[in-house]
């Protein structure tokens, strides 16, 4: 530590104890973890990275490994239930088309668990596999008085790697009114890019995959996939959106809806208030 309470780039990263490239993003593009310069080197408070830390901890939801595959398996039922097979990278195959959505589908169910646990509500999530179209919103009813009823509000849930500064909303989801939702509720799901070879590491195949690779120094192993990580940024309103055309280290091509982590409600008090008008 240079001085009492002061901490460098790198000891911040050592105290925090998170990826290099996300301490990057969260300081400089998103700014949520707090920073200045000092000779020209970013410098940290300890107490502001202690508020950032306590701050993530409170919004980290786990979802167990049977949730997981309850998401998987719902991921692959949209897949061969005629979800489209073209996406941003072009045409996509069944596996990674999986791999597209299960983000959101897992921050969904992470969600739904966040609000039970922390403010006694109760989602009920739209669970059906819809051939036809895509469903706009994501929370398909909440318990009222002891009965479920229809939300007054539209939301819409988005999810992203855990190194993602902002929420970023393409412009069809947000200027087609079959699509518009009223409030979003962006989260960072920490799913490893390895998680499918993970859960077939018993397999007999991938047994002896596993086996070579543990074997021989200078290979990396297939891990346990165990707890699922899913971090609750926040909330944005649509009306609180920002057009734009690009974001600190990415240009887009046409114009999308965003807000940065540091910008959306995410005190108790906003979920409450949110929880009050849905």
């Amino acid at each position: 530590m240079l001085k009492k309470g002061i901490f460098n780039s790198k000891e911040a990263l050592d105290y925090l104890g998170i990826d290099k490239k996300e301490f990057e993003n969260y300081f400089k593009n998103s700014e949520e973890i707090s920073a200045f310069k000092e000779k020209n080197r970013w410098k940290f408070k300890k107490s502001d990275l202690d508020n950032w830390k306590n701050l993530k901890e409170s919004r980290t939801i786990y979802l167990s490994m049977k949730e997981y595959e309850k998401c998987f398996e719902f991921a692959i039922k949209m897949v061969y239930g005629g979800l489209a097979l073209h996406g941003i990278r072009g045409k996509r195959t069944e596996v990674q088309a999986a791999d597209d959505v299960i983000l959101g589908i897992l921050a969904e169910h992470a969600i739904k668990k966040f609000l039970n646990e922390k403010f006694s509500t109760n989602i009920e999530l739209d669970e059906e596999v819809h051939t036809e179209e895509i469903t706009p919103q994501d929370f398909h009813r909440i318990k009222k008085k002891g009965k479920f009823v229809y939300p007054k509000l539209g939301v819409g849930v988005k999810a992203s790697k855990m190194k993602n500064a902002y929420l970023v909303l393409g412009s069809n989801e947000v200027e087609r009114v079959e699509r518009k939702s009223d409030v979003y509720i962006f989260a960072r799901v920490g799913l490893p890019s390895d998680h499918l070879f993970r859960i077939l590491r018993e397999h007999s195949f991938f047994g002896k995959v596993r086996e070579y690779l543990e074997k021989n120094d200078g290979f990396k192993t297939i891990k346990k996939l165990n707890k699922i990580p899913i971090w609750i940024c926040g909330i944005s309103y649509f009306d609180d959106l920002e057009k734009v055309t690009e974001i600190p280290g990415q240009k887009f091509d046409g114009h999308r809806y965003v807000k940065s982590v540091s910008k959306l409600k995410n005190s108790d008090k906003d979920w409450k208030d949110f929880l009050k008008k849905l």
